[in-house]
């Protein structure tokens, strides 16, 4: 459940996408996308994609933009702020690292792909 701006309740749930990247090699990489649904509706995209690949693994720039919310997922331990940041235009987007726990629990299969292909990738196998 998250509190938007006017004071509204709504009871989102989040599910765990995959988008396509490229890393600095131009190698096809996959990029964690967290989506937010109410009533099997779309909410929200929780994360926001700049085209590139994070090299941490479990990591997605969040929309503070679009989802001023975003404090309250921090609250409830779903994911941590590394301080880093990506500015695009007139707003600083901050890089979270998701709990692996998270993202297993909103979207097993993509979230297995993605760690088995990012292992790979960063040479941890």
């Amino acid at each position: 459940m998250i509190i938007n701006t006017w004071g509204e309740k709504h009871d989102v749930t989040p599910r765990v996408e995959l988008y396509s990247v490229q890393d600095y090699l131009g190698n096809e990489r996959y990029g964690l996308a967290v989506l937010l649904e109410e009533n099997m509706e779309p909410f929200c995209d929780l994360t926001v994609s700049f085209g590139e690949f994070i090299s941490l693994k479990n990591c997605a720039y969040i929309d503070v933009n679009n989802c001023p919310f975003t404090e309250q997922f921090l609250q409830m331990g779903v994911a941590e702020d590394t301080g880093l940041t990506k500015r695009s235009g007139f707003c600083q987007y901050p890089l979270w690292r998701f709990s692996e726990e998270f993202l297993k629990e909103n979207g097993l299969r993509n979230y297995n792909m993605y760690s088995e292909a990012y292992d790979c990738c960063m040479g941890n196998r």
